[in-house]
């Protein structure tokens, strides 16, 4: 009798202590921006000083604003396409690219690596179109579980023919995730 009780007390303990489910709590803060595969849009604002040889057209500085709809494939890639409109000294180009994303995915601030490629269109000009990469690092901070801010900077690097301007890049955005 005794050996059947102790075994009954010892079921009863080990259940009672033994939880297989997640416990909800209603104020765990969020820590990282969505990392369910899904789609996303990053809107910058982007600014780039001239490098050297800053005498040729569109090669002083640029101001411009751009807008990259993608999709984020887990949780450390996002494979997107962007346009916008950059500002330089001697007109305007529309730039039409790639953008790839590798987050490290930390914690609130993420650090990034990304690398942006395609054409810059001449408005005025098609036939002065220009070919440009962009790689550079970054960082985000998520302000809720879908909005996120971030902050970059990298080498943008244009070639029209024979002539290559390049540019220390900054960009500021938001990032939405659905």
């Amino acid at each position: 009798m005794k050996q059947t009780i102790s075994v009954i007390v010892i079921i009863f303990l080990a259940a009672s202590l033994a939880n297989a489910q997640y416990k909800v709590v209603p104020n765990m803060p969020f820590s990282t921006l969505n990392s369910n595969p899904g789609f996303i849009t990053i809107n910058e604002v982007t600014y780039g000083l001239g490098l050297s040889g800053t005498t040729a057209p569109f090669s002083k500085n640029f101001f411009g604003f751009t807008s990259v709809n993608g999709y984020q494939v887990n949780r450390n890639f996002i494979f997107a396409a962007g346009t916008g409109l950059y500002f330089y000294e001697s007109g305007l180009l529309v730039p039409l690219f790639l953008d790839i994303r590798f987050s490290f995915y930390i914690n609130r601030l993420t650090p990034y690596v990304f690398g942006d490629g395609g054409l810059l269109i001449n408005v005025s000009d098609l036939n002065s179109t220009k070919l440009f990469i962009n790689p550079g690092i970054g960082a985000r901070y998520t302000f809720s579980r879908n909005v996120a801010i971030d902050l970059g900077a990298g080498i943008h690097s244009q070639v029209d023919g024979t002539v290559r301007e390049s540019f220390l890049n900054l960009k500021l955005g938001m990032v939405y995730k659905f």
